[in-house]
């Protein structure tokens, strides 16, 4: 990264020198056409009016057809990773848009050249496809988008006879930028919304890749891997028999709420949810890995401690409001080498985590008292840096064998 210039920089001498000066100035209902300036300025002033990307880039092609004598047809050709350009969207001159659109395959052949081209003053040996569909003459623009090319402002003269002239090159070279700039726009709200939504679902630094992929065209990669992770299980004490003394839209005014609080606390120490199981909140914290926040690069092991803390310290204090409702949190969670991606078939995938640190966290919840957090020995040495911890004793763990169980003071 660049140093920043500390030295002040003060515009008031030529703030005074513009005030006292003649000025010139641009009135825009006295623009005269030349180059076409009017013309394109007005309709950067009409894109601002449309709500979506489709209406927008259908002006622009419309525009075209309208500027360059010789466009018959209009296309936007965007890559397409592994197989050849789409449509984006069509227009023809005098007819609007194209549903059906058909290429010329040997000027395909052509896209990938670096520098908008025309192709003068007519296609002197046209091959068979551009003599069935009359094509003489043909224009393309590459939009590039930062240093990625998304795709191709294709025109052609079909049945005219029409040629394509530089000066034609040049406008359609401008309005390529306008359209590529579209292009991004909608690319960057879509990966904005995407990040979001994965935000609720998957740590900061799986939501990055995925979102990092995805912007480069490539099929998420989330594969089963062996991480180290930190597993938590938080549980209401009492939910079941809750359950039988209230009726089904009390236990949701009661589940909703506690689900959100939950889940904002695992998020806000860099965990993410992996499931609910009834009252049951399973939260996963993966082991640091580079490029990742301060907070991210802390233990796994702390990152879940303080999760478990703030988690019993929201749920008292929402409780508090509701006097009469006694369902304290028990919390466990354990630490360890965990296997974390994609489990099942084709038809129903789950992106979860597996192995024994999700099984010990599971049956150390249990053991926890009411506001407590039951943890191995192991977790407790990492733990202790910053809480308190007092001895439960050792435990048969069903499936996990003897374990020296820790609770977590709050």
């Amino acid at each position: 990264m660049e140093e920043v210039e500390v030295t002040p920089v003060n515009i008031d001498d030529a703030l005074k020198l513009v005030h006292a000066g003649k000025r010139s100035t641009l009135k825009l209902a006295e623009l005269k056409s030349r180059a076409g300036y009017q013309g394109l300025h007005e309709m950067l002033l009409e894109l601002g009016g449309f709500d979506n990307i489709e209406d927008s880039l259908a002006h622009l092609l419309a525009f075209i057809s309208r500027k360059v004598p010789a466009a018959e047809v209009i296309a936007v050709l965007l890559e397409s990773r592994g197989e050849g350009p789409t449509v984006r969207l069509a227009w023809r001159k005098d007819h609007g848009r194209v549903a059906d659109f058909q290429f010329s395959s040997s000027l395909l052949e052509r896209l990938q050249v670096k520098e908008p081209f025309l192709l003068e003053p007519g296609i002197s040996n046209p091959t068979e496809s551009q003599v069935l569909r009359n094509i003489s003459s043909a224009l393309l623009v590459p939009l590039w988008g930062g240093r990625c090319r998304l795709g191709v402002l294709y025109l052609d003269n079909r049945g005219q006879g029409g040629l394509f002239t530089e000066d034609d090159l040049y406008l359609c070279t401008a309005l390529g930028s306008v359209v590529a700039l579209q292009l991004m726009m909608e690319k960057q709200l879509f990966l904005g919304r995407l990040e979001e939504n994965l935000k609720q679902y998957f740590s900061s630094n799986v939501v990055h890749k995925l979102v990092e992929e995805a912007g480069a065209g490539k099929p998420p990669q989330l594969a089963a891997a062996e991480k180290t992770a930190a597993v938590l299980f938080a549980d209401i004490s009492g939910f079941s028999e809750f359950c039988r003394k209230h009726k089904p839209e009390e236990i949701s005014a009661l589940l909703n709420p506690y689900f959100k609080l939950m889940s904002e606390c695992i998020h806000r120490h860099g965990g993410y949810v992996d499931k609910f199981i009834g009252d049951a909140v399973m939260g996963v914290f993966e082991a640091a890995g580079a490029g990742d926040t301060p907070v991210i690069n802390s233990s796994c092991a702390l990152r879940a401690a303080r999760a478990a803390r703030e988690m019993i310290r929201v749920w008292r204090g929402w409780l508090a409001a509701r006097p009469g409702t006694a369902l304290p949190l028990r919390i466990g969670f354990d630490t360890g080498r965990v296997v974390i991606g994609n489990v099942g078939f084709p038809g129903r995938l789950e992106y979860t985590a597996l192995g024994d640190a999700v099984n010990t966290a599971a049956r150390l919840q249990k053991l926890a008292p009411p506001y407590g957090i039951a943890v191995t020995d192991a977790v407790r040495q990492s733990a202790q840096k910053e809480c308190r911890c007092e001895k439960i004793g050792v435990r048969e763990l069903k499936g996990c064998g003897e374990v020296e169980v820790w609770n977590i003071t709050n």
